[in-house]
């Protein structure tokens, strides 16, 4: 799940989380950690991009907070 660019320039992923149920053509349903309860939970993979990146992206669970809109706090 990819957050949008707030603070720095770079976008915020977090994952890989299950997939429980096919939805639709292209939609998935994913099975989200409680921290990310107030991000909905399918999934279109029209709206994925391919990762060029050599390292993982990908920001631990772990403190992670959002505000009102969803968007990514640093602390």
């Amino acid at each position: 799940v990819r957050f949008g660019k707030r603070g720095k320039l770079n976008p915020r992923y977090v994952g890989p989380f299950k997939v429980l149920e096919r939805v639709g053509d292209v939609s998935y349903k994913l099975n989200l950690p409680e921290e990310l309860s107030k991000v909905h939970n399918t999934l279109d993979v029209s709206n994925l991009k391919k990762c060029h990146a050599d390292e993982p992206l990908a920001v631990p669970l772990d403190g992670l907070h959002f505000d009102d809109k969803l968007h990514f706090v640093e602390d």
